[in-house]
């Protein structure tokens, strides 16, 4: 049997974007009109370039099962060159899910038998139903286990539930992609640099707004740490590997667990650098030290507000001020950097409020600031009380960028949200105080990079 798994890039000329963001819905980065935002876009686009670990998972498993597997690349157009093959899959996104209709429209038209997977057909299957053999609602990888497993391939919805086991899964094979075209600048500046997942699920309350749980859900399941770092050690030994970004939502949820990692890590001296998502109120001084041996180098967080109140109202669990300040000030003077992630227009923002979160984030002065507008995914129950409400302005999916206003606020306009977005990035990026504290680093460990590469 023959696969051929589909990689599409994004069709936007004007957007960055990331499908493998936002929970696997997608996001789509654009700050506005004036040359200083064009000038972020850019740099974006240039820089942050990273591959979908859930298409090297799927490739990985076909392998194993002794599938014949071809990744197909497709650019922001519709021409790609398609062999004959048994099974076409393609992931969804919600950022570019017109340009992936098409792909399988034409798909069809070409005599495939066509699969589709994401998180996005799993929230509204309905959207690529009529133009599929099938879909898969819920995990990718698990969807397919049970089509190698059943013999056959299927029809309609494949509904199935998360794998339980995780480190029965083989490692994703990269072996098919363009590793050294990928980058994380400015978070990891070694190359080659590819994704990680050491966990899936997430326990947080906050999935009233985040679609993360609608295919891996709230429990959570770890990956063995000897699995974790062997793969690690496999990442540096077949491709050279220098950096990893780990894509798990709360990478530091299990203390113990991550003091054993770092342990692992250091007594093999693997010298990969790498990074992480977590909440700041799962780390403290002595894990990050320790953290800090083993190769981190950068950290994101969420911020959000700075309002405690519109946190609480928008029910998201608030971290403890003075706590947020101590642990990131520490990563500063450690070498560790931090990318921190607010929202502008959740329930309860004002424009007053927004100023002051904006005002906030440049008193952290992280290396990035990520300003993002509060956006309801279909799939979670923020989304359905807001259409139920009547707030929800359009149904365009590719608008739900995470960039661009699609609900009805109370306090602020589609016009001032989309003014604020472009305020927070343009005042936080151009300023003294910040190029002063983080250029220097970002041009020695580049300049270093390229010395390494000539060597």
């Amino acid at each position: 049997m023959k696969v051929l798994l589909f990689n599409i890039k994004g069709s936007s000329a004007r957007k960055c974007i990331n499908k493998d963001l936002c929970g696997g819905m997608g996001s789509g980065t654009w700050i506005g009109d004036s040359w200083r935002a064009r000038i972020f876009e850019y740099v974006k686009r240039k820089n942050v370039v990273l591959p979908e670990i859930t298409i090297a998972y799927i490739a990985a498993i076909f392998g194993k099962a002794n599938w014949e597997v071809e990744l197909v690349e497709v650019g922001q157009g519709l021409d790609f060159d398609a062999a004959k093959a048994d099974l076409a899959l393609v992931p969804s996104s919600i950022v570019d899910c017109r340009h992936e209709l098409e792909i399988i429209k034409i798909l069809r038209k070409r005599g495939f038998y066509v699969g589709v997977y994401g998180t996005f057909v799993s929230a509204l299957p309905e959207f690529f139903l009529s133009d599929a053999e099938f879909i898969i609602r819920g995990e990718a990888e698990a969807g397919v286990l049970k089509i190698i497993s059943d013999g056959r391939l299927p029809r309609g919805i494949l509904e199935v539930r998360p794998v339980e086991n995780i480190d029965s899964l083989p490692y994703p094979d990269w072996s098919l992609f363009p590793i050294k075209k990928y980058s994380y600048s400015p978070a990891l500046n070694k190359k080659p640099i590819t994704v990680m997942l050491a966990s899936r699920g997430c326990p947080y309350g906050c999935c009233f707004y985040c679609p993360y749980p609608i295919n891996s859900g709230k429990k959570v399941r770890f990956r063995s740490v000897e699995n974790v770092v062997e793969e690690m050690e496999c990442l540096k030994n077949k491709y050279g590997i220098q950096a990893v970004d780990f894509r798990d939502p709360i990478f530091t949820l299990n203390k113990e667990r991550i003091l054993k990692f770092a342990g692992e890590l250091i007594k093999r001296k693997l010298d990969i650098i790498w990074s992480c998502e977590t909440r700041i109120d799962c780390l403290d001084e002595d894990l990050l030290k320790i953290m800090y041996q083993a190769g981190l180098r950068h950290i994101n967080v969420g911020v959000e507000s700075a309002s405690q109140e519109v946190l609480k109202k928008s029910s998201r669990l608030p971290i403890e001020i003075n706590h947020q300040n101590k642990i990131i000030s520490f990563c500063h003077k450690n070498g560790i950097s931090i990318a921190a992630f607010y929202i502008i227009g959740m329930e309860g923002d004002t424009e007053k409020s927004v100023l002051s979160t904006i005002d906030y984030a440049k008193k952290l002065n992280t290396l990035v600031a990520q300003f993002t507008i509060s956006t309801p995914y279909p799939g979670t129950d923020f989304f359905d009380r807001f259409k139920k409400e009547g707030k929800i302005n359009t149904f365009d999916w590719e608008q739900y960028d995470a960039y661009t206003p699609v609900l009805e606020h109370e306090f602020l306009s589609a016009k001032k949200l989309l003014s604020l977005k472009e305020k927070a990035f343009v005042s936080y990026y151009f300023r003294l105080a910040y190029l002063l504290r983080h250029m220097p680093k970002y041009f020695f460990e580049k300049l270093l990079c390229q010395v390494v590469k000539i060597q």
